[in-house]
This record gives C-alpha cells, structure tokens and sequence, in this order.
C-alpha cells in the first residue's frame, strides 16, 4: 500500500495532476486524510454516488458524511478545496440573466447528454447578475433527491437572491413529473421563507428544453 501511494506521489512531482484520473487523483488526496488506510475503495464509493471529482469537491460536508467510513476530517478536507478555490479566482465579468432564451441553448449542451440525471442551480443577484452555478445532487437515470438544505447552504454562499432550478431527464422526456413539481413547489416555499427567489425551473433533454415558468406550472 505503501508503494502504491509513493508512486502517485511521484507521478504528481514529476508532471503534476496531468495523467491522472478523478480516482486516482481522488485517491491521491484522501491519502492525506487517513495515512494509515487504502483509499482506492473509498474513492471508489465517493465516485459512485457522486458522479464525478468535481461533484465530489462540491458537496458540502454533510453530504460527504453520508458515505461510510468518511468522517468530519475527511468531509472537511474534500469540501474545502472548492471553496479555496472559489475564493483565489479572479472577479470575471458579470454576466446579467434577463431572460430564459439566453440559459437553454448552454444548458441544453451542458446536461442534456448526460446519462446520469444532476440537479442543479443557477444563482443570481437581485440585478440578476449570474454569481455562480452549483450542482446540488447528482442521482440515478431514475430519481434525484434534492435536499432543501443544499440548496440553502449555496444561496447563502452567494447570497443569492435568485434561483433558477436545471436538471435533466437522461431518458428523453421533458414532461415534468409529480415529483419535479412538488419539488419545485417545495422549493419556492423554501424561499419565501427563507427570502430567495426560485424564479424558473428547466428541464432538459438532449433534444429539448422546457421551462416551468413558461408552461404556467411554477406556481406554489
């Protein structure tokens, strides 16, 4: 084990994070949270509900807890990237949203060939300036829970005072669910409460795109 985790040490001094993959730079990192202890199954199951590094790095701690055998250490180390490296980019150019031609087209390509359903979140100023977009589950072709609390913990982040909720359907319909609109009725409630504006829902497909708002069905 010991070999192993020298010999990714040296691949990453001799030419950095280039050539590795998300579980072996997964791996990497976590070998640094637990010294003891090999870290390839646990990537493994990290990669498993989480889709991908970059998810991964995302996830507050919370959710990385949820995974057995990660602790708070763990968890904290693996969401700290993220948020150091949000916080040493550079300011970019605002980006003002004014209205839902300008989102589908770039949502369109960046989930609808996707074979795993995400749910995501672009957050918005009260000029409805973009601040960020964040991913907040990534599930099964068949199901994604989305806990309120994810999406709270971003807004509040940001402080964003508006939301607009993406996520695909990998199967091909666009047509929103019983559990897509108790969801997004789940969310404005959310809020209204908590002062934050959910002000559209996308659906997206390889093909196609809807918006909630347009079909009259964002009302709580």
């Amino acid at each position: 084990m010991e070999g192993h985790r020298k010999r990714l040490r040296e691949r990453f001094l001799k030419a950095g994070i280039k050539g590795f993959n998300d579980r072996e730079a997964l791996e990497l990192l976590l070998t640094y949270a637990a010294p003891r202890k090999d870290m390839r199954k646990l990537s493994v199951d990290l990669l498993n509900k989480f889709g991908s590094l970059k998810n991964i790095l995302e996830q507050p701690p919370s959710n990385l807890m949820l995974v057995d055998n990660i602790g708070e250490s763990t968890a904290i180390l693996l969401s700290l990237f993220s948020q150091l490296n949000a916080m040493s980019e550079k300011p970019k150019k605002k980006t003002k949203i004014t209205g839902p031609d300008e989102v589908a087209e770039y949502l369109k390509k960046r989930l609808g060939s996707q074979r795993r359903e995400r749910f995501s979140a672009i957050l918005l100023s009260s000029s409805n300036n973009l601040l960020a977009e964040v991913d907040l589950e990534y599930g099964t072709v068949n199901r994604t829970q989305v806990y309120p609390r994810n999406l709270v913990e971003k807004v509040i982040a940001h402080s964003a005072a508006g939301v607009i909720l993406v996520h695909n359907h990998p199967g091909g319909k666009t047509d929103p669910s019983r559990e897509d609109l108790a969801l997004t009725r789940k969310l404005i409630k959310l809020g209204e409460d908590m002062d934050f504006r959910i002000l559209d829902h996308f659906i997206v497909t390889e093909d196609d795109i809807i918006s909630l708002k347009a079909m009259g069905l964002l009302e709580r």
